[in-house]
């Protein structure tokens, strides 16, 4: 007990000579060195090897515990994934068609914004590849002024507003990566025929953590004292221990069984979708006809490639297109276009009704026979329901089960591996159109409407026509005569621009 009260009194004495005090510099040197000969003394007059040891350690526990490195953590930085954001830099880091171009006098930062002008047959879009990480959540920005402006991720998530009012508005679309995702490519683009619009301020926030900084530590040197000690001479005093015997008593031990109860697999249900539009019955084709069964042959390319069409001319599409589903009804309600004497509105390519227009600026109409997840299509008259009458027809507008209208317009970029026939029937089509090269007929549950898209081995083709046997996964292309027979059945890849 002794040996031990002295080793804890040196280790005391020790640490107070190394460790600096609060008194003034001449004073803390004079008490730290008078603790330290009490430390030799000590040493000197026991003349434990012990003590030597303990000296020297904590010596160097007191030199270490000043030197001790102190770790920082930093915080995760957020950055903008994407390049050129505001477009500062022109388009650089972009791909955008000719028809998108970086502009002064529109900016809502800086000094430059994204101008797309759109024609009857480009939506002036913009791309650019992001590199991200798999399996995390995203939400990507923009700030977007204009008519129908889209913004997305090819094959993903996307989000649209049908008009700003003149002012700039922020679109936000939240998507998550692929688990073997290392990229995404984003867009901005307006609609067909809607003008000019303008964007901005683009943003993918990225977090990267980083790892922890390290504050290096401040060498010190511990000056030695040098120390002679004087050996006395101990005479141990014997010991003769007594032994005790003792008799071990046997516990005995019974095992216990450890009951096994078996753990249940947990089951997670498929939540139900819920909203007034998921209570509506399925859409149906409009024909109850059965179509023959078709399989595809070999492919072969089309004599005459399909371009793209234009519908420049004709009149633009109504804008602020909006609908409720109310007492088993959809309410639609649109703006008037100028020029306009008539609208019709189709849900799923069957017309719902023909409204004349007479000066209101707000025009319903009531589809009393909804059906979920319809696809609706509003169209301008100017005077009939010829094909040079016929307006530009409106992006697609989806039934929500919340019982709202949505953005119906498939991603762009979206590959569809679909059966491709072909027809070359002279005359109007359903929408009003008039047949022709670049025109084609689709089942508009599957592709709405005013749908523009590339076929493999044909070209071009724009939505605007239905028939009795394209149901389901099928796309009927015109070709001019003899081409179309020649065309057959083929299996092709489709894809939404």
């Amino acid at each position: 007990m002794g040996l031990w009260v002295a080793e804890v009194s040196l280790t005391v004495l020790l640490i107070r000579s190394m460790v600096p005090g609060r008194g003034r510099r001449g004073d803390e040197r004079h008490r730290r060195g008078e603790n330290l000969r009490v430390v030799h003394r000590f040493i000197d007059r026991y003349n434990w090897p012990m003590m030597r040891a303990l000296a020297v350690g904590t010596g160097l526990l007191a030199a270490m515990a000043v030197a001790v490195p102190v770790a920082l953590p930093r915080s995760a930085a957020a950055a903008n994934g994407v390049s050129n954001p505001g477009f500062e830099a022109g388009t650089a880091g972009w791909q955008c068609a000719p028809t998108a171009a970086a502009v002064t006098g529109h900016a809502r930062s800086g000094s430059y914004a994204l101008a797309g002008t759109t024609t009857s047959s480009d939506t002036a879009q913009c791309t650019q590849t992001v590199p991200v990480a798999p399996s995390t959540s995203y939400t990507l920005t923009a700030q977007v002024n204009g008519a129908y402006v889209y913004l997305g991720v090819t094959g993903g998530a996307s989000t649209w507003t049908p008009g700003t009012g003149g002012a700039y508005q922020t679109l936000s679309v939240t998507f998550t990566t692929p688990a073997a995702a290392s990229s995404v490519e984003i867009y901005l683009h307006g609609w067909y025929g809607q003008g000019v619009y303008y964007a901005d301020d683009v943003s993918l926030p990225v977090t990267g953590t980083d790892g922890p900084t390290t504050t290096p530590p401040t060498p010190t040197t511990p000056t030695p004292s040098p120390t002679t000690p004087s050996p006395s001479p101990t005479t141990p005093s014997p010991t003769t221990p007594t032994p005790s015997p003792t008799t071990p008593t046997p516990t005995p031990t019974t095992p216990t069984p450890t009951p096994t109860t078996p753990t249940p697999t947990p089951t997670t249900p498929t939540p139900t979708p819920t909203g007034p539009g998921a209570s509506l019955p399925a859409c149906r084709h409009f024909s109850d006809a059965t179509p023959p069964v078709r399989t595809a042959g070999p492919n072969h390319d089309a004599t005459t490639q399909a371009p793209r069409i234009t519908i420049d001319g004709r009149l633009p599409a109504p804008g602020n297109v909006r609908g409720t589903l109310a007492n088993g009804s959809v309410v639609i309600t649109f703006d008037r276009v100028p020029g306009a004497v008539a609208y019709r509105v189709w849900r799923n390519s069957q017309s719902v009704l023909r409204i004349d227009d007479w000066g209101q600026p707000v025009l319903s109409v009531t589809d009393s026979r909804p059906c979920r997840n319809a696809s609706y299509t509003v169209v301008a008259l100017r005077n009939d329901d010829s094909d040079a009458s016929t307006g530009q027809l409106s992006p697609p507008y989806r039934l929500l089960d919340s019982g709202t209208l949505g953005p119906g317009r498939l991603s762009p970029g979206t590959q569809l591996t679909y059966l491709i026939t072909a027809y070359n029937d002279a005359g109007q089509t359903a929408s009003g159109y008039q047949a022709g090269l670049g025109i084609c007929a689709v089942d508009t549950r599957y592709i709405p409407w005013g749908t523009r898209m590339r076929i493999d081995g044909y070209g071009y083709c724009y939505a605007a026509d239905i028939g009795t046997w394209i149901q389901g996964e099928i796309v009927d292309v015109w070709l001019p005569g003899a081409e179309a027979d020649s065309w057959g059945v083929q299996r092709r890849t489709v894809t939404i621009e």
